[in-house]
């Protein structure tokens, strides 16, 4: 009678919390990407630094995913251009989490930019400059990371 007991009283709780945990699961993958971007976006200027030389970030709102090389020329490549060209090395990339989409990507007038190797933020147009990349998820959640004109980075 006492298990009986116990199972009802576990089934009820457990009743009550699922709605709320799967309320909570947008919102967290929601934060989650936010993070991941801003994690890259700052790993591409420490490299940048690092190596003293320029680090490119490409965003793709349609594959809602990213690529960070060393855009320094190599195999035949062009350097500083913020495009992969040549045998330039990818120094990682990813994925957005299922659940959450990058509707929008915009440093200038594209979705890349570079940081050159004193970690300022240069856009496809050869002018100094940051940007924003905004993720949402299914209930119409919204964050914005920000990348100022000096290299640092927000989550808005």
């Amino acid at each position: 009678m006492e298990l009986m007991i116990t199972i009802a009283i576990i089934s009820i709780m457990a009743a009550i919390a699922v709605p709320g945990f799967i309320g909570w699961l947008p919102k967290y993958r929601l934060g989650n990407a936010a993070r991941d971007i801003l994690s890259v976006v700052e790993k591409a200027r420490m490299e940048a630094v690092k190596r003293n030389t320029s680090v490119g970030l490409a965003f793709n709102t349609g594959s809602d995913s990213y690529t960070l090389w060393i855009d320094d020329g190599a195999g035949g490549g062009t350097a500083d251009d913020a495009a992969q060209n040549g045998t330039e090395s990818t120094v990682g990339s990813g994925q957005l989490p299922i659940g959450t989409d990058m509707t929008a990507a915009i440093f200038g007038a594209n979705p890349q930019f570079r940081f050159n190797g004193m970690g300022i933020p240069i856009r496809t147009d050869t002018l100094p400059g940051g940007g924003t990349v905004t993720v949402i998820n299914q209930l119409g959640d919204s964050r914005t990371i920000t990348v100022s004109k000096g290299g640092n980075s927000s989550i808005q």
